[in-house]
């Protein structure tokens, strides 16, 4: 088994050496330039110039030739279909200030600046105008008569001192 298998690796061997000497011989000559059938003519043959330098080799463009790029696609246009919304019916009024709990404890007056103690179930909390209560409601004005709240709707409501 082991003489057939050195005498095996001893032919493949020389193969190997004899593949690479016609490979070798192969790329020493010089091949012939990739001519265009259109542009010969058929009748005469071509005289064949003898050069000191070989000949360079001019493959034809096997994936094409190249382009320059081409400008972007536009973007499609987005087609716009008109929705008619359905008429919503009207918010229902928020509930009175007293009904969330909020009642005004009273108010603190520093030169210009104007606070208001309000007190509520959850703790009591000094406020001015800009504040806004955990229900989204913003404080508008501060005057002797109480707290103007805008609650979202037309007019400010205004939490005055329990009596």
């Amino acid at each position: 088994m082991r003489i057939l298998s050195t005498t095996l690796t001893l032919v493949m061997l020389g193969a190997v050496v004899l593949a690479g000497m016609e490979l070798t011989q192969a790329l020493a000559s010089t091949t012939p330039r990739s001519i265009n059938a259109d542009a010969v003519p058929q009748l005469t043959p071509a005289p064949v110039a003898e050069a000191s330098a070989p000949a360079t080799v001019i493959w034809p463009a096997l994936f094409g030739e190249p382009q320059p790029p081409k400008p972007p696609a536009p973007p499609p246009t987005p087609v716009v279909v008109a929705v008619e919304e359905e008429p919503q019916p009207p918010a229902p009024p928020r509930p009175p200030l007293s009904s969330l709990g909020y009642s005004l404890k009273g108010t603190v007056r520093a030169g210009d600046a104007v606070w208001g103690l309000v007190s509520h179930p959850t703790g009591d909390q000094i406020m001015r105008v800009g504040d806004a209560f955990a229900d989204g409601m913003v404080i508008a004005r501060i005057d002797a008569s109480g707290i103007w709240v805008d609650t979202g709707g037309d007019m400010p409501e205004l939490m005055g001192f329990p009596e």
